[in-house]
């Protein structure tokens, strides 16, 4: 089969690799689609950051390893009473906790830090099949659009983030309005922010949040005019999270979804006069997990039309080597 794979900084190629077989609790997916994530980018660009280069402490793995987090496909080989059926519709869970330590007891699997993570520490599926264990597939329904079904694992990470605090009533920023900032608006809404306000560097990105439900959008030089309760950072840029802390009020909370690979400077003095909360969240439960997937298929979330570039396996090489968070960039093996 063919593979996206990550060799090192700068190297991602099309490999052809085995097909892996299903063993014991494993079921073999033939991938429908599989997006490609801002971090998968940074990885190429800059890393490694994620993807091991050492053997991993838990899956034994490092690179070259196959790329991609986000996947929805079809249940091909494996399938049986414990596990989806054959033939089934799923998107699988990235993550892999290891379910023994602190966090993990404590019901915080996103943090494990033992965790293995699809497209990271283990093969993930710019694929054209991928393995999984039975127990990671959650069901997906089979008339939602694959650009539509494929954003169960972002709206994964937005949900666990809206998770973080009661939203209701309050006026929320989200600032950055790549795919996950359109998530994190359409997650806050749900949850019943009484205000959603976008902050985008971008026309597009602007004109998309009010797409998507947004009260207002605005660049990211307004920051200060909006005195948000909660702020959502997604952008994963330092501009970003100055534009956050200027559009949060007096006791606000910022809340940072965004990968930052570089140190960003903050002013404390002006978080600590300001009693400003700062704080990460990442990734996402199982839970969010099969929330996200639900809501996709009932439709109440990923509603809205989005930019999206589909494309064959072969053109993730070089898709890859290019930020570009103005589309959302979905490989599809069956494409020719």
């Amino acid at each position: 089969m063919r593979a996206v794979r990550w060799h090192g900084r700068g190297d991602v190629r099309l490999d052809e690799v085995a097909t892996p077989a299903p063993h014991g609790t494993e079921v073999l997916i033939r991938v429908e689609a599989a997006a490609i994530c801002g971090t998968d980018v940074d990885e190429v660009r800059r890393g490694p950051i994620t993807v091991p280069v050492q053997p991993h402490p838990v899956s034994g793995r490092s690179a070259p390893m196959t790329l991609g987090h986000e996947i929805v496909g079809i249940v091909e080989a494996g399938g049986g009473a414990s596990g989806p059926a054959i033939g089934a519709r799923v998107a699988p869970w990235p993550s892999s906790p290891c379910g023994r330590c602190e966090d993990c007891l404590a019901g915080h699997a996103n943090r494990c830090p033992r965790t293995v993570a699809l497209g990271m520490s283990a093969d993930g599926g710019m694929a054209d099949y991928l393995l999984v264990e039975a127990a990671a597939c959650v069901p997906i329904g089979a008339e939602v659009p694959p650009e539509r079904a494929v954003l169960v694992e972002p709206f994964a990470v937005a949900l666990h983030a809206v998770h973080q605090i009661p939203l209701a009533g309050r006026r929320v920023a989200v600032v950055g309005i790549g795919s996950l900032g359109l998530c994190v608006v359409e997650a806050a809404i749900q949850a019943g922010a009484v205000e959603v306000v976008a902050l985008s560097r971008s026309d597009a990105g602007r004109e998309l949040a009010r797409e998507v439900g947004a009260a207002d959008a605005l660049a990211l030089n307004c920051a200060a005019d909006v005195r948000a309760d909660i702020v959502f950072e997604t952008a994963g840029a330092g501009p970003a999270i100055a534009a956050s802390l200027a559009a949060v009020r007096r006791g606000g909370r910022v809340l940072v979804l965004g990968g930052h690979p570089d140190p960003t400077a903050v002013d404390l003095l002006d978080l600590t006069v300001r009693e400003v909360g700062l704080e990460g969240s990442v990734s996402h439960c199982f839970a969010d997990f099969t929330q996200a997937a639900a809501a996709i298929t009932r439709g109440t979330l990923a509603r809205a039309r989005r930019p999206v570039t589909l494309a064959p396996l072969r053109a993730g090489p070089s898709l890859l080597g290019v930020a570009d968070g103005s589309t959302k960039r979905i490989l599809m093996p069956g494409l020719s």
